[in-house]
This record gives C-alpha cells, structure tokens and sequence, in this order.
C-alpha cells in the first residue's frame, strides 16, 4: 500500500512542479511581449491609454509572479535557480520593484511623460536583467 502510495505522489508532484515551470514561462513569455510592443509604441510616439494598459499588464504579471515559485517547483525543465529558495526575500523585493516601476510608467503613459517614461521603461529592462542574473540557471 505504502508503495502505491510513493507511486501516486511522486508523479502527482513532479506534474504541479510542472504546472508551476509552465506558468511561469507563460508569464515571461507575455511579459516579453509586452515589453517589446510597449517598445514599438514609444518609438513611434503612441503615448496613450493603450501603452499605459500594456504596462498595468507587466505590473499584474509581476505582483502574481512571485507565487509562481513553490520550493518544490525546481525539478523538472526549469531555468529557476534554487537560490529563489535561499533568497526569496531578495526574489520578492525585485518583483515588487519591477511591478512598482511598471505602475510608474502606466501613470507616465497616461500624463505624457516622456522623460518619465523612457526612464520607466529603461529600469524595467535593468531588473530583469538583474533578476535573470542572479535567479536564472
């Protein structure tokens, strides 16, 4: 029974550690999409309430992102570091940093603030450059 039970779990938990790899990738996959069309729009000066959307979008995938990172979500085909384990505080704090800079540039969008938002839009780069540095393998 005990062993029916260990052949019943273990694949149960590689399968959610699994989930977790794919929302995860699915959220940078839309993140960088939104990153690359927001880029579009600022260089061809279409600064309105759809490029302010775009980044109320980065922001909500950030704030969600963070949950995306169960301890037992690191086996399997994942790029994610262990250390998001050792350091979730650090992990946590530049999620909320990039989410906390996406809204600075959704209101920037929205008042036409360009030096903000070519600003904004620069750090957003600058973290997760950051993040990738230290959390991805």
């Amino acid at each position: 029974m005990l062993r029916l039970l260990i052949l019943i779990i273990f694949p149960l938990n590689l399968l959610l550690a699994n989930d977790y790899i794919l929302q995860r990738q699915d959220s940078m996959q839309k993140f960088n999409k939104l990153m690359r069309s927001a880029n579009q729009m600022i260089k061809n000066s279409e600064i309105n309430e759809d490029l302010s959307q775009i980044y109320t979008d980065i922001e909500n995938i950030m704030i969600e992102y963070p949950t995306l990172f169960p301890d037992d979500s690191f086996k399997g085909k994942t790029k994610a570091s262990e250390d998001i384990i050792a350091n979730r505080d650090k992990f946590n704090e530049i999620s909320l940093e990039t989410a906390e800079i996406a809204k600075l540039a959704s209101l920037a969008s929205l008042n036409n603030d360009i030096e903000l938002l070519q600003q904004s839009h620069q750090n957003l780069f600058s973290t997760c450059k950051s993040c990738h540095s230290r959390f991805k393998n």
